[in-house]
C-alpha cells in the first residue's frame, strides 16, 4: 500500500436498502426504536396511541462489518471478530465504508490488551 491510500480521506455514503450488496463493507450509523407515550398506561378502552420512532445514534456501534448475504429487508454480515450479525434495514441506517477502510478493519492483526495477556 501507498502513501496516497493510507493518508486519503473518505466519507460515508448512506445506503438504500436496494443499493447493499454482497462483499462491501458497512457500519450501522443509527438504530431506530418504536416507544410509546407513557400515556399509554392512562388510556380510556376505544382510545389508540400509536408509537413514534426515535432515532438513537448512541446505539450504532461504527464498526466496520462485510456483507455476506442480502434478503431485503435482512442483512447478514461478518465483524471483523468473525461473528455473524443480522440486521434490519428497517431499524438500522447503514453507511457504506471505502475498500480501504473496511480491509485495514479486517486485515489488521489484533492486539491483545493488558488485561487479556
Amino acid at each position: 500500500m501507498n502513501n496516497e491510500m493510507v493518508n486519503e480521506l473518505t466519507v460515508v455514503r448512506v445506503l438504500r436498502a436496494e443499493d447493499i450488496a454482497a462483499g462491501m463493507y458497512v457500519a450501522v450509523l443509527s438504530e431506530t426504536h418504536e416507544v410509546f407515550p407513557p400515556v399509554v398506561f392512562d388510556v380510556l378502552p376505544g382510545q389508540s396511541v400509536k408509537p413514534f420512532r426515535v432515532t438513537c445514534t448512541g446505539c450504532a456501534d461504527g464498526e466496520a462489518k462485510r456483507v455476506l448475504s442480502v434478503c431485503l429487508p435482512f442483512v447478514q454480515a461478518e465483524t471483523a471478530a468473525g461473528d455473524l450479525v443480522s440486521l434490519d434495514v428497517r431499524r438500522h441506517t447503514l453507511a457504506a465504508l471505502s475498500e480501504v477502510y473496511g480491509l485495514e478493519a479486517f486485515t489488521r492483526p489484533r492486539r491483545k490488551s493488558w488485561f487479556e495477556e
